[in-house]
């Protein structure tokens, strides 16, 4: 019985070897989740962060902000294409408020714009 079985397992094995790398294309194209960690007070369409670590999701056109697993904020965001990886997780806090945040080994960081910044 073991031996009818065998094909029908390394058929299986085989499926999900090659269709891995799809998979992985699929959720990285056109979203990010990172988590930053704020060192100060940082605004971002018009919320106020508190300093502490926060995971970052953007998807499209929209991040999702959270922290201790609790949405803290969803706001409009930019994926901008960035010429080589980012070497490091980093977030760009200008005058208080949050315009960007770089995720290590992305080609892709997220915006936000400083209109949605400037209501603070």
């Amino acid at each position: 019985m073991s031996r009818r079985l065998l094909p029908l397992f390394i058929t299986a094995a085989m499926f999900v070897v090659i269709t891995i790398p799809s998979w992985a294309k699929s959720s990285s194209n056109g979203s990010i989740s990172v988590t930053i960690t704020l060192t100060e007070k940082a605004t971002v369409n018009n919320t106020t962060l508190a300093p502490g670590d926060y995971k970052v999701v953007a998807e499209g056109n929209k991040a999702t902000i959270e922290k201790g697993g609790k949405v803290v904020a969803e706001v409009p965001c930019t994926l901008k294409t960035l010429s080589n990886k980012a070497p490091q997780t980093a977030a760009t806090v200008d005058h208080g408020n949050l315009t960007e945040i770089l995720a290590s080994g992305k080609t892709e960081a997220i915006e936000f714009s400083s209109d949605q910044n400037s209501g603070n």
